[in-house]
């Protein structure tokens, strides 16, 4: 009896001592062992307006977050609580346990609306196992530039005695002889860069200059990348350009290597069936020796280059022009012999007119396929140049049969 009454005795000492304590103190004497506490994940998601319930082996004493606007906490029991996303964001969560006095750290991401309904969708998406989860996506980039120049002049030359009027030039490609007009050594500027029509007799000489040119050029590139759904994928047709590079300070020149030529990057997400998410970031560059510099002696051409970087939706076989550029230069030049330029009609034999225009139209598109790989037995399309690749015609075949009408279509890139 006494000695079951001193059990009784320590047993109200022990009530009376964790009434007396702190809530998470009590908690943390309650709690038997910290060992094998497993860590709070360093990095928590959740979509705006959700929630997410977290658990704890041991009790939690105290919560905090970094912005409560993004993200707010509840407890739900000593050992959980909820995390609720409250608008798109990042910020900091910190919990605070019976095991330790330093506070566990975590990296609270909050999703968008949409962007949660996204992510939610591709998840589902692949679980489907008769949905494809790779993507082939072809983009197709189409330049047109079309020039327009006319230039058109009139020059008058005229010698009596002493007095000369016009401006006699340099006669490109006479020979080294020099030419005469009116009985004198003069020399008559013919532009052989233009139709030159010339008429007068031995005193008075009319030139006219006239040209009118047109030009057209027509680019395509059509780059294609097969890629998982989700992941990212890039491409490159093309080479790299050494650029030499000053050390400063010496005489030194070390070079760099910068790439040029066709590249896409893109990351494909199937987020339903037969919808596909797809941020996408093509780049087409070449070399432009017209801009070229000159370092350390080297002579370095410049880089055209055109790029786009954009996120669009897509179903299966649909097309999307992701960007688009309609470019326009029209320049005009007037010169003329001040007064007598002015003269209507009889003006154009003092003036110097010169017109360019310029068009240049770019196009960039896109479009994803949902594909299968080949069967294992499948037969494989003819390899680009397949046909050729023992083509050896004998002289006869190449001397009277052969017209140069090769297959360029045929390979697995159509």
């Amino acid at each position: 009896m006494r000695s079951r009454s001193m059990l009784m005795s320590q047993a109200a000492l022990l009530t009376l001592m964790l009434a007396s304590l702190p809530l998470g103190q009590a908690l943390a004497a309650s709690t038997t062992g910290c060992g094998g506490l497993a860590p709070l994940p360093t990095v928590l998601e959740v979509g705006e307006g959700l929630q997410q319930e977290l658990h704890s082996p041991v009790a939690i004493t105290r919560l905090a977050v970094g912005d409560p606007k993004i993200a707010d906490v509840h407890a739900n029991g000593d050992k959980a609580f909820l995390l609720t996303g409250m608008a798109p964001g990042a910020t900091t969560l910190m919990v605070w346990t019976a095991c330790t006095k330093t506070p566990r750290q975590s990296m609270v991401f909050v999703q968008g609306r949409a962007t949660a309904d996204m992510t939610g969708r591709a998840a589902l998406a692949s679980q489907d196992p008769l949905l494809p989860s790779q993507v082939q996506t072809d983009i197709r980039f189409v330049e047109v530039s079309r020039t327009k120049l006319k230039e058109a002049s009139t020059s008058i030359f005229g010698r009596g005695g002493n007095f000369l009027f016009g401006a006699p030039g340099t006669m490109p490609n006479t020979g080294g002889t020099t030419p005469t007009f009116g009985g004198a050594r003069t020399n008559i500027p013919l532009d052989n860069g233009s139709f030159n029509l010339g008429f007068g007799n031995g005193r008075v000489l009319t030139l006219i200059n006239a040209l009118e040119g047109s030009g057209f050029a027509y680019t395509l590139a059509r780059p294609s990348l097969v890629t998982l759904s989700g992941q990212s994928a890039s491409f490159l047709a093309g080479g790299e350009i050494p650029i030499p590079v000053p050390s400063a300070g010496s005489d030194s020149v070390t070079i760099e290597y910068k790439e040029f030529g066709i590249r896409l990057t893109l990351t494909p997400t199937i987020v339903d069936r037969g919808r596909i998410s797809l941020k996408v970031a093509p780049e087409v560059s070449e070399l432009d020796y017209s801009n070229a510099v000159t370092i350390a002696g080297t002579q370095v051409p410049a880089l055209t280059i055109r790029r786009t970087d954009t996120s669009i939706s897509l179903a299966d076989g649909e097309s999307f022009v992701i960007s688009g550029l309609i470019s326009t230069r029209n320049s005009s030049q007037v010169n003329k012999f001040p007064g007598l330029g002015d003269i209507p009609v009889l003006g154009a034999f003092f003036r110097d007119t010169n017109i360019s225009r310029e068009e240049r139209e770019l196009l960039m598109i896109v479009t994803p396929h949902l594909v299968q790989p080949l069967a294992a037995d499948a037969r494989l399309p003819s390899l680009p140049g397949e046909r050729l690749r023992n083509y050896d015609p004998n002289f006869y075949r190449m001397f009277f049969l052969e017209n140069g009408n090769f297959d360029k279509r045929s390979g697995l890139s159509q």
